[in-house]
């Protein structure tokens, strides 16, 4: 029940970060003056969102080389089964609950997020430097292309950064990945109780404007990918 707990608010979380670079994106200023950090706010959760998602995305997609095949089908069944979600949400409905849930990260205590951070940084550090550096080129070329048009990436360019990512971090160790679970499941320990209780009505309100079976066919697929990582 935890895991299928935290797997929901990863993909709430994530799926909130890439609906608001829809809107981010429509703006006239330079791509790189765009990449100077921002003060928390409506504009910083432009960022964060994006950033959380990428951050997950690096942990779950995590396992060792012989799985990779598998690995890399899981992720690609993520990407197809939560893009139709994220074109289908507003970035003004969005924005509140993403903000929100910034906010809550911002209460945990900070031993515990102290501790997810260095487990995540391990992780990193235990996958293959090559593989890592090529998959992040293909990210940063995907984020480029995407922020010159103004509009999210297409599916397949999506789905060729789950692909990259999948090679990569099938190097990771996973002891590693799991110790960034459980570093995670501790943190959530640690949240305001009354954010937690109205960032997740405000969640629920969100979730009622997604197609129920689509809603299903993300989490279930998440789960799997959590699972093939070594997270469970």
């Amino acid at each position: 029940m935890m895991m299928k707990a935290i797997a929901s608010v990863v993909l709430a979380l994530a799926l909130g970060g890439v609906s608001e670079v829809a809107a981010y994106t429509t703006s006239t200023t330079p791509p790189r003056a765009r990449a100077a950090p921002l003060k928390m706010g409506v504009s910083h959760s432009q960022w964060v969102g994006p950033a959380a998602a990428s951050a997950a995305a690096a942990a779950l997609i995590s396992s060792a080389q012989p799985a990779y095949a598998t690995i890399e089908e899981a992720a690609i069944k993520v990407v197809d089964t939560t893009y139709p979600i994220v074109t289908s949400l507003p970035p003004k409905d969005v924005a509140p609950v993403l903000s929100k849930a910034i906010k809550l990260g911002l209460s945990a205590d900070p031993k515990a997020l102290v501790n997810l951070i260095r487990a995540a940084d391990a992780a990193l550090l235990s996958t293959d430097p090559k593989a890592l550096v090529a998959a992040l080129k293909v990210v940063d070329a995907t984020a480029e292309k995407a922020l010159a048009k103004g509009a999210l990436p297409p599916l397949a360019d999506v789905e060729g950064v789950a692909k990259v990512a999948s090679s990569a971090l099938a190097t990771t160790d996973k002891a590693k990945v799991k110790e960034v679970t459980n570093a995670a499941i501790s943190l959530t320990g640690s949240l305001d109780k009354f954010q937690l209780l109205a960032t997740t009505a405000d969640g629920a309100k969100l979730a009622s404007k997604v197609n129920p079976q689509d809603a299903a066919a993300a989490t279930s697929a998440l789960l799997e990918l959590l699972k093939e990582a070594g997270a469970q």
